[in-house]
């Protein structure tokens, strides 16, 4: 299966959507473990996801942003 298939996978993991069909959570940990590029293709996107939170966290909360 090409690694776009597993792309989308990691991609609706990391919004908490249910994976696409014929991905299953075994195959897609599989995948993982295998396939480097989409190791770190994971954590970049899960690093991404995470710092997007933050930032909408910070300007909900009315907290002044800083100029970068």
């Amino acid at each position: 299966m090409p690694c776009i298939r597993y792309r989308t996978a990691i991609s609706a993991q990391t919004e908490g959507d249910p994976l696409p069909a014929g991905v299953t959570e075994q195959e897609l940990s599989t995948h993982l473990t295998t396939c480097l590029d989409c190791h770190r293709w994971s954590k970049r996107l899960r690093a991404l996801r995470a710092a997007t939170d933050d930032l909408l966290r910070i300007r909900h909360s009315g907290a002044p942003t800083k100029p970068v």
